[in-house]
């Protein structure tokens, strides 16, 4: 998402269900699932990600909030304030 382009995601396990939920409530992507993803199904996904033009804008806001937020960086700081203090 930090490229601004749309994601066809496939989530299995962990938190990709709920990242994929992310990309998908943002407009930004197509969730397929990884069970039943099928050549059919993968190919009309990326037809949609790559044609849709408001799956692109989408992804261009979801890139702007992650630039404006400062990205890794800010992300690492943060992180490292917040286990400063927890100790």
């Amino acid at each position: 998402m930090w490229h601004g382009l749309p994601l066809v995601v496939a989530p299995i396990r962990d938190d990709q269900p709920a990242v994929a939920a992310q990309v998908t409530d943002a407009g930004a992507g197509v969730r397929v699932r990884f069970n039943r993803a099928t050549a059919d199904v993968l190919g009309t996904a990326l037809d949609t990600v790559l044609h849709e033009p408001g799956c692109r804008e989408a992804a261009g806001r979801v890139r702007a909030s992650f630039r404006a937020a400062g990205g890794a960086a800010a992300a690492a700081a943060h992180l490292e304030a917040l286990a400063a203090r927890a100790k």
